[in-house]
């Protein structure tokens, strides 16, 4: 690599969830991670992807309502290794633990996507704090809209995420939350599919690498191996590579995975290697003390290899210290360079070296070395300046030191492979269905349900009783779902992942208990719904610095124009209704990007069909104004029926949403007709033929 190198411009991975400009409104995004944390995924990724305005620290009700909003239409989930799966999460987005018996989870793959708009993220950071605030961390994106779409990288993503589907303990017994991510890669790949491809060619390629164990028909992968046949693509074997990681195998392991790299890199020629390890900097002497096995420096000189040795960096640009934790893989050769960022440590596991293999996803970056051309210098510009090992032969090699995240969780031994999976049925009839697998569960355990209606749930004498089946299917009495689940084994405990069969029927927040049917309805036709959920919640939490009738300039009382508002006059009212009505039918005949969306908007948290119950609730209460109550009811049903929906390229097509749409319309019409009709005699004669004219024009 060039010898001029320069530190690269520092960023925020947090933004790379925020939507660009023109990318339309949200469909889903799947995220792979090693470690995680469920409130920076909730609060901070989802938040920036969702584009919700409300801070969860300072408004806490507007962003708790907003976001279980939006939720409801968008597709969220993560794949997370099992050991870190089953801490609390909501049960809007799904946890996947996945399972993989010869290594771990520890890809750090997002797929994001909006209607007009995809994002690949591949990255070294995990979905933690540390990941995306704290370390040294590295992440590139893949950007892809109509105009112009990388339609083999999308493809590649797309199958790897299917792949790490297929480790999810119970997979095959067609689990809700399998079935959702599987509906979101397929929408994906259809939503893609009319665009326009990127122009084949030039100097310039990328391409998805990933290390994935053997599962089923699908054979094991091996990062290195198809990094190096990516670059094998566009010229010779590379002469010098460039190894960044933080950690490593002990001796032996590290031997076998630095020999495989030698041996795929070019023949009859001098191979260069420069290994960048961390190092332990203390008061101790002035040598250097490298936490890495010294057989980084050894093995090579087998293979006519020469080595140096490079010491990563602990301060970021600002000098703010940052421990380290990006991988990344330089290869050079006389007719091109290629830049590899990702998950895999330079580990025979993170690699495929052999047959313990973890799940990596890496993307390898290709510039063409041509006349003249500058793509190559921008990209060997990526990797920092590192300070150089003068004689790393008389260096202090400490041996490869543990990741402490990864280091505690190795404390406690994980679930045991028998309890699959875990579902929480919402609704009336409320259930949790757990999946078991006898051959692999513990002599003894318990599952306890965690949260306000702790209890136990089962037991190994319980389940013997009931025959041991491996569908268990167990009454849930409270209200509020569980909040997560315990279970306990010998001296052992651990998390067991819950995931919502449906989510549209979980139950509303309590504080929708206080907004009346003109919020709701106001939310439901606003062109900002964040601002509007922001300007409730406000109304529900008022500030406590003052009091906004005693600061006003005019006494409330002494105001000789309050006795005659005339905003609070009945042709006003039905005037204003009128409006909102009017943008509540422009926001229902907007382009849908999906069926579970469209649900969602009739039904879900604040729908139509919530609105209609809230409508009538109203009108039972109406005490002198039945007839007006019902008029608004009326009105409502009028714009439904109304409605004419406005498809657009991507969007669910007219004919599917008049499928849905209309058979909803006829039901809600027929309900609240005979809702409605058992309390006729409030309103007048006139008022009750115009009312079921009405229902009977919806029902057509």
């Amino acid at each position: 690599m060039s010898a001029r190198r320069k530190t690269s411009s520092s960023g925020a991975i947090l933004e790379l969830w925020r939507p660009p400009q023109g990318a339309g409104d949200p469909i889903g995004c799947l995220a792979s991670t090693y470690t995680f944390a469920p409130a920076l995924f909730d609060e901070q990724c989802l938040a920036r992807f969702l584009e919700i305005e409300s801070e969860p620290n300072r408004e806490d009700l507007a962003f708790l309502l907003e976001r279980e909003s939006r939720l409801g239409g968008v597709y969220a989930g993560v794949l997370v290794d099992h050991t870190r799966a089953g801490v609390e999460h909501s049960l809007r987005w799904d946890v996947l633990p996945v399972r993989i018996a010869t290594g771990k989870q520890h890809a750090k793959l997002s797929l994001l996507a909006w209607n007009r708009h995809v994002r690949i993220i591949v990255a070294s950071a995990n979905l933690t704090e540390p990941g995306y605030r704290f370390n040294h961390e590295v992440a590139v994106t893949v950007d892809l809209t109509p105009e112009e779409a990388n339609s083999e990288l999308i493809a590649a993503a797309v199958d790897f995420l299917r792949s790490l589907l297929l480790h999810v303990p119970g997979a095959s017994q067609q689990l809700p939350e399998v079935r959702r991510a599987e509906a979101f890669l397929i929408q994906v790949e259809r939503q893609v599919r009319g665009w326009k491809p990127i122009r084949r060619g030039g100097t310039f390629r990328q391409q998805l690498v990933c290390t994935l164990p053997a599962v089923g028909a699908q054979p094991a992968r091996s990062g290195l191996d198809e990094v190096i046949e990516a670059c094998r693509s566009r010229g010779g074997s590379p002469v010098e590579t460039w190894i960044a990681s933080p950690f490593f195998d002990v001796d032996d392991k590290t031997s076998r995975v630095t020999a495989a790299l030698c041996k795929l890199m070019a023949r009859g020629v001098g191979r260069e290697l420069c290994f960048c390890v961390p190092v332990i900097r203390d008061d101790k002497g002035v040598v250097p003390r490298l936490a890495a096995p010294k057989a980084l420096m050894l093995t090579p000189r087998a293979y006519q290899g020469s080595v140096t040795v490079e010491m990563l960096p602990e301060l970021d640009e600002d000098k703010n210290r940052r421990p380290w934790h990006a991988k990344m893989l330089a290869l050079v050769a006389p007719e091109y360079s290629a830049l590899m960022i990702g998950s895999s440590n330079f580990t025979c596991a993170g690699m495929g070296v052999g047959q313990h293999r973890n799940a990596e996803a890496n993307l390898v970056t290709i510039v063409d070395r041509v006349d003249y051309g500058r793509d190559v210098g921008q990209l060997e510009a990526l990797w920092p300046a590192m300070e150089q090992v003068a004689d790393p032969a008389s260096a202090e090699w400490l041996g490869a030191q543990p990741d402490k995240e990864e280091d505690e969780q190795t404390k406690a031994p994980p679930l045991p492979a028998g309890f699959l999976s875990a579902t929480y049925r919402a609704g009336d009839a409320r259930r949790i269905v757990l999946r078991l697998d006898a051959a692999y569960l513990p002599e003894e355990w318990r599952v306890h349900a965690c949260g306000q209606s702790a209890q136990e749930l089962l037991s190994m004498s319980a389940w013997q009783a009931r025959g041991r089946p491996a569908l268990v299917d167990l009454v849930w009495t409270a209200v509020m779902p569980p909040e997560k689940l315990l279970v306990q084994w010998a001296d052992h405990e651990a998390f067991l992942p819950i995931n919502v069969e449906d989510s549209r029927a979980l139950p509303p927040p309590a504080q929708l208990e206080h907004m009346s049917a003109d919020d709701m309805l106001l939310i439901l036709a606003a062109a900002d719904p964040s601002a509007a959920f922001r300007a409730w919640a406000r109304r529900q939490q008022p500030s406590q610095l003052f009091d906004t009738d005693l600061d006003s300039a005019t006494p409330i009382d002494l105001d000789p124009l309050r006795r005659y508002d005339l905003q609070a006059t009945f042709l006003h009212r039905i005037r204003r209704r009128a409006r909102i009505l009017a943008q509540l039918r422009a926001n229902l005949q907007r382009p849908v990007w999906g069926r579970q969306a469209l649900e969602w908007r009739l039904r879900g948290l604040i729908g139509v069909e919530p609105l209609a119950d809230r409508l009538v609730r109203e009108f039972m209460r109406a005490d002198g104004a039945a007839d007006e109550a019902l008029l608004t009811l009326a009105d409502f049903l009028i714009v439904l029926r109304e409605v004419e929906y406005q498809p657009s390229d991507g969007a669910l097509p007219k004919a599917e949403f008049e499928k849905v749409f209309r058979p909803f319309l006829n039901e809600l019409a027929d309900r609240l007709g005979r809702q409605i009709g058992t309390h006729q005699g409030r309103m007048s004669d006139d008022m009750m033929r115009f009312w079921k004219r009405v229902v009977e024009r919806c029902r057509e």
